[in-house]
């Protein structure tokens, strides 16, 4: 199978940035056709290694809807609960990942990442796994508290990483025009109500919307209600953790005609391409390196490859 491709070429011409994004994504309609829900089900993470929560839970909402089936609030409250846990795991090692670029070696940091692992996959393996099960009757997990480790996320990550951002002056050296953000991203600065974000400003609404999902897996259902953090679910559509998710389904009886995945990165990197266009080129020394951890901050959920493309338009 075709996998997915994510690149953003970048040149400067007369001291501005052009830049334009390619994404290349699965060809999902081909793949899935004339499948069945539960084929859906079992084929969904072939195609995008992250959001795999997400993923399913708005794949089995298309398929409870086309079968009449009204999912049953504890069942939504464990998937919830998954998708909190999930939130949990995709913040944290996008943050981790980060500082991992940017900071020097710390044995300490490195440890801390060991043990948090262990600790999500304690978390994960403790979640009913029939929870994607079209009409299943589950109920949520107990879960271990994580807040205890606030304060070493804090010690080796978080305030290490934004005294390094403020140092080599990336605080202001990129920033999304708020028209562009509100027209195409869905993600954690967007949710988090921020208006042209810079750098420290995504990385905050990551820190924030991690410590906050660590809450919702103490109640389950509160991350995806009409009041939370993250909004509604309904059939087809998931507030995934790095930005809004769409599945569409057109049905022939019980088998797929046509189907369709929007993924959050597709409107995520139109974004990163339209607030560079035109910018002026920086001057500073390791701007490059300060673009890489911003397009980081943006939690794509695909790796994105920045293609310097000035030699090709002088040739």
């Amino acid at each position: 199978m075709m996998p997915a491709l994510a690149k953003l070429h970048l040149s400067g011409q007369e001291g501005l940035l052009q830049a334009h994004a390619q994404l290349r994504l699965p060809p999902i309609a081909s793949q899935l056709a004339q499948r069945t829900g539960e084929q859906v089900l079992e084929k969904l993470g072939l195609f995008y290694r992250q959001c795999g929560e997400a993923q399913r839970w708005a794949a089995v909402g298309l398929i409870e809807q086309q079968r009449g089936i009204e999912p049953k609030a504890v069942t939504q409250a464990a998937r919830d609960q998954a998708l909190a846990l999930e939130w949990v795991t995709e913040h944290s090692w996008q943050l981790w990942r980060i500082a991992h670029e940017v900071l020097p070696a710390c044995p300490e940091r490195l440890a801390l990442l060991t043990r948090w692992r262990q600790a999500l996959t304690e978390q994960r393996d403790a979640l009913c796994a029939l929870r994607h099960l079209p009409g299943a009757a589950i109920s949520p997990a107990a879960a271990e508290p994580l807040k205890p480790w606030l304060s070493e996320w804090q010690q080796w990550v978080w305030q290490p990483l934004l005294e390094t951002i403020e140092r080599q002056g990336w605080d202001r050296l990129f920033v999304t025009p708020a028209e562009i953000q509100k027209r195409l991203e869905s993600g954690p600065a967007s949710r988090c109500g921020l208006v042209a974000p810079g750098l420290p400003q995504r990385l905050e609404a990551l820190w924030q919307e991690l410590w906050l999902a660590t809450d919702a897996l103490h109640h389950p259902g509160s991350l995806t209600a009409a009041e939370g953090i993250a909004g509604p679910v309904t059939p087809g559509s998931v507030p995934a953790a790095r930005g809004h998710l769409t599945h569409r389904c057109v049905w022939d009886g019980d088998r797929v005609a046509d189907y369709a995945i929007q993924i959050p990165t597709e409107r995520t990197l139109t974004a990163i391409a339209e607030s560079l266009q035109g910018q002026p080129l920086p001057q500073q020394d390791n701007w490059q390196a300060g673009l890489g951890v911003w397009i980081l901050s943006h939690a794509p959920c695909l790796e994105v490859a920045v293609v310097d493309s000035t030699e090709v338009q002088h040739a």
